[in-house]
């Protein structure tokens, strides 16, 4: 599945859908039957929910390290370098999940 994953107030898991223009929610655990409703409906009657994010593919001292960076370039864009600011970018387009626009010459 290629959408978010989510538990409810019982520790159950669901993932969250686009079907159509209406997000759904498919209950992929506990279950032995499926079970699929809106995520409004999945809020009312089993909210409050907890989106659980990916696991991150960075080790934690990668990750850190990316952290430190991004918040130089943010909070002092002019000292970051050529080079600090290319690693910002390319870790945006992995959490956005496009391709970077290719350099001009």
């Amino acid at each position: 599945m290629t959408g978010l994953t989510a538990t409810d107030r019982h520790g159950r898991t669901w993932e969250l859908i686009a079907i159509e223009s209406v997000i759904c929610a498919l209950l992929v655990a506990d279950t032995s039957t499926p079970t699929v409703m809106s995520a409004a409906h999945l809020i009312e009657t089993h909210g409050p929910i907890r989106l659980v994010p990916k696991v991150s593919r960075l080790s934690p001292g990668a990750r850190d390290a990316l952290v430190d960076v991004v918040d130089l370039v943010a909070s002092e864009p002019e000292t970051a370098t050529i080079e600090q600011i290319r690693e910002v970018a390319a870790a945006a387009h992995r959490l956005l999940g496009v391709q970077p626009a290719p350099r001009s010459a």
